[in-house]
């Protein structure tokens, strides 16, 4: 054994710890300190001789032995000094030599200092104790209601504690509090000690004693059948062990230490001496291993041929019905325990050999066998029974069973379900009416064992009420079933089979595993009857490894073909299945174009997608309908950036809308804030570009185009995009005059507002409308916003806002030389600009390059600069 620690106490002005070779905690310390005094007030010139204390600290880390000695050398009466020895819990609750211990604490005597030593292990055997001094004890601890015990003048208690404390099981030991001596009562916090020993004189300090008192002078008999071997184990062994008696191992498994765990064990025992004569032994036995904390399934299992003889001990020697019940409840107290082979064969045989010689009094028994976990055992070897001495009169005792005990002798045996139903008509009703009031349960056990049998017309009823029951792997293994069976030749069946795909949404799967069969007709009459123009079916037509590609075209344009618009829209919602159905399709051929013309009408598709699907049918879409999907491509195309659709492509497309679009709207799509500077520029360009009844719709909606640029709030788009935008402005005239001149109104503020180059050219249409409005004094409230008349001369304030506006900017000079003869006032408004520094220049260098001087200019722009001195 390994050293342990010791403390020592003793008088040093009052009672306290002299010595130790540990430091505890608070809590621990305090009881040592307080259990080390003596036991109890000693009367004077009282004596005792040395005695032994066993208890475990709070802490349960450490478990005490500590020999007190009575202190005549104290300078008062009633002193003690007791030494203490404290084993580690984990060594305490695996000792079986408590002896040296005892041995350690007392040899190291009541002086010396407290130092580590280890126990020298005791190899004399402990002496045995006359039974009739201790049996009382024995089973008011063991055997009887637990209670803290006083034993009144007994002899010898050091010897008694010894044996019994050491006879005790781990779990039991870790928590026994003991002393052989005590004046008084002895408490652990609120728990008195389990078992103290006191002198008669010390009665009176016990009159308020809560537990058992035993007279230890006393000598009793046994009072207890079990009484025996505990007393023999604790008393006369060499080596005291109750864990001898421990036939479950409950005792070295009991943490809690309960004293139950023994007269367990003991009953067990009991119990097995009576296996050879009363089957019911058996059963006590199986209630004992399954109520315990761990369930004892070895010694279960030791059991087994024991239970193999006592099935058939019961059905040889009880009553039919006793006989039954007692299998069923063997059977309850074995379940989650799978017996082995020969058990359960034999409790089997038995039972089917009782069934068979007694079939209508197990019919009458049937249904307090039908729970679990007999179930499964019992009902199968009643319904084997059966089946070999079914007539007429058992038939018709069988019928009329509760449905649920119907259905479990089927499952149970199936040879007699295939002859009940097919010998004794009256069961297929049996049958209908009991999967009716089935359960879930039932219902599934029948799909399992009896739907295999239900395959054609006359089955339809039955079948349908456990095929609607089936999951999609059921359902898929039951198809494979009926295919080989009669390949699908039952046309309600097949039926039956469809509306449980759906129902379960599994119709691919269906189609997938039936068209993997290639059972004939039958099985292509099913397919067919599984496709709807759904998503989901689309879908599979494109996946299913089970059609080659002809079969999977020619399905795909079916379903688009038969679609209604609203079934077409949802079947196609999916933008990958879209995009898939597209390509799968060729625009060059007529009926693929006529089926994409439809899904371009119906389908909901991303823009860039339905853009490229328009313009690839653009050959196809001259009339109708067809040009109504350009316009609406041409709108969609107008919100792209030029890198998802080109001016080309727009362009393309708004050739072929024509006079269909409408000017305004697609001037406020096109131009809108929310289009990038580069999408609007672009649809600036095709404008400018587009054919001529598009043109003739754009110019008819030019304040839309004057109210989107200037809605934008900034100059971002290209030059050359507001060269064609200053162009449509300028021809606006030619179809709307008015509008012409509100455009020019909304748009000149906007541009004078901006001092970039791509503002010039919208000066050059802009201006001249407003300018001749002011000289025919036709300022309406839009002008007012655009300048401040600080002169009667309105054209004159006109002319300084475009100059001033001019020298501070980027602008191109031809743009203003084109707005002052477009104005019809060259000269003053040049003029203006030739009194402002660099203005000559800027005119004589326009003038050098004819080229970029527009042909409409020419002439009256020269004469105004010679009229003006620039040109000589």
């Amino acid at each position: 054994m390994r050293a342990f620690d010791q403390q020592l106490h003793g008088y040093r002005q009052g009672h306290q710890l002299l010595s130790s070779t540990i430091r505890l905690s608070k809590v621990d310390q305090d009881l040592i300190d307080r259990l080390s005094d003596v036991a109890g007030p000693l009367s004077p010139g009282e004596r005792f001789s040395p005695y032994l204390t066993f208890y475990p600290l709070p802490g349960e880390t450490y478990y005490v032995v500590a020999r007190t000695w009575q202190d005549f050398e104290a300078p008062r009466a009633g002193c003690v000094r007791t030494r203490s020895v404290l084993v580690p819990m984990e060594d305490w609750q695996g000792l079986e030599d408590v002896t040296a211990i005892v041995d350690l604490v007392t040899q190291a005597g009541a002086d010396r200092p407290a130092e580590r030593r280890a126990p020298v292990p005791s190899s004399a055997p402990l002496p045995p104790i006359d039974p009739q001094r201790a049996t009382e004890l024995i089973e008011a601890l063991f055997l009887e209601e637990r209670a803290p015990i006083v034993v009144f003048d007994a002899e010898n208690p050091e010897a008694l504690a010894l044996r019994l404390i050491t006879s005790l099981w781990p779990g039991f030991r870790r928590g026994f509090s003991m002393s052989t001596l005590a004046r008084s009562p002895r408490t652990i916090g609120r728990r008195s000690f389990d078992l103290v020993f006191a002198s008669k004189e010390s009665r009176p300090r016990f009159s308020d004693w809560e537990g058992r008192r035993i007279d230890g002078r006393k000598r009793v008999s046994a009072r207890h059948p079990w009484s025996a071997p505990i007393v023999k184990q604790i008393l006369s062994a060499p080596r005291p062990s109750l864990k001898t008696l421990d036939s479950l191992g409950e005792m070295s498994a009991d943490g809690i230490g309960s004293e139950s765990a023994l007269r367990v064990s003991l009953l067990w025992d009991d119990l097995r001496s009576k296996l050879a004569t009363s089957p019911n032994a058996v059963l006590g036995m199986l209630d004992i291993a399954n109520t315990r904390k761990v369930r004892q399934v070895e010694i279960i299992r030791e059991l087994e041929p024991a239970l193999a003889r006592s099935a058939q001990m019961a059905t040889t020697t009880m009553e039919a019905g006793d006989a039954w019940r007692y299998l069923g409840a063997l059977i309850q107290k074995l379940d989650g325990l799978r017996p082995t082979m020969s058990v359960a064969k034999a409790i089997r045989t038995a039972a089917v050999d009782l069934s068979a010689r007694r079939p209508l009094e197990t019919i009458e028994i049937l249904s307090s066998l039908n729970v679990e976990p007999q179930r499964d055992l019992l009902i199968s070897a009643a319904a084997d029974g059966l089946s070999r001495s079914l007539d007429h009169e058992v038939a018709d005792r069988l019928s009329r069973l509760n449905g649920g005990d119907i259905l479990d002798l089927l499952f149970a045996s199936p040879k007699l379900a295939v002859e009940t139903v097919g010998r004794f008509p009256t069961f297929s009703t049996a049958l209908a009416e009991a999967l009716l009031s089935a359960d879930h349960d039932k219902r599934l056990e029948a799909r399992r064992r009896l739907l295999p049998l239900l395959v054609d017309d006359r089955h339809v009823e039955p079948a349908r009420l456990l095929i609607d029951d089936l999951d999609l792997e059921a359902l898929l293994k039951q198809v494979a079933h009926i295919g080989k069976a009669n390949h699908f030749a039952s046309a309600n069946i097949r039926k039956v089979i469809v509306d449980r795909a759906r129902a379960l949404n599994a119709e691919p799967v269906l189609r997938d595993v039936v068209s993997a069969m290639g059972v004939g007709a039958g099985g292509d009459a099913l397919v067919k009857a599984t496709l709807h123009p759904t998503a989901s079916d689309l879908s599979w037509i494109f996946s299913s490894q089970a059609l080659d590609q002809k079969h999977r075209s020619e399905l795909m344009r079916w379903l688009i073909t038969s679609a209604t618009p609203s079934q077409l829209r949802s079947m196609l919602a999916d933008i990958p299945l879209l995009t898939k159905t597209v390509a799968s399709l060729n625009a060059a051929d007529s009926v693929d174009a006529e089926l994409l013309s439809r899904i371009a009408n119906h389908a909901a598709m991303p823009n860039r997608e339905f853009i490229t699907l328009v313009a690839a049918l653009l050959p196809r879409l001259r009339d109708g309908k067809g040009v109504e999907l350009v316009v609406k491509a041409v709108e969609l195309a107008l919100l792209n950036d030029p890198k998802e659709v080109s001016l080309e492509r727009l362009a393309k497309l708004l050739s072929v809308a024509g006079g269909r679009v409408n000017g305004a709207k697609i001037f406020r799509l096109g131009l809108q804030r929310g289009v990038s500077a580069a999408a609007a520029s672009r649809n600036l360009e095709a404008f400018g570009q587009a054919s001529l009844p598009v043109r003739r719709s754009l110019l008819a909606g030019i304040e839309e185009m004057a109210t989107a640029i200037a809605g934008r709030q900034h100059m971002d788009l290209s030059i050359r995009a507001t060269e064609f935008a200053a162009a449509l402005l300028w021809d606006s005239k030619s179809v709307t005059s008015t509008g012409f001149v509100r455009a020019s109104a909304i748009l000149l503020p906007f541009a004078l507002g901006h001092r970039q180059a791509a503002a010039s050219p919208l000066i050059a249409a802009a201006f001249p409308p407003v300018y001749r409005e002011l000289a025919q004094d036709n300022a309406f409230d839009l002008l007012s916003f655009i300048f401040i008349f600080l002169d009667w001369d309105k054209c004159k304030s006109a002319r300084q806002r475009l100059i001033d506006a001019f020298v501070r900017s980027d602008w191109r000079i031809v743009d203003i030389a084109t707005a002052a003869v477009r104005a019809g006032d060259p000269v003053r408004i040049l003029g203006r600009l030739t009194k402002e520094r660099g203005g000559e220049k800027a005119l004589r260098t326009l003038m050098k390059d004819p080229s970029r001087i527009p042909d409409e200019i020419g002439k009256p722009l020269m004469t105004a600069l010679k009229e003006l001195g620039v040109l000589r």
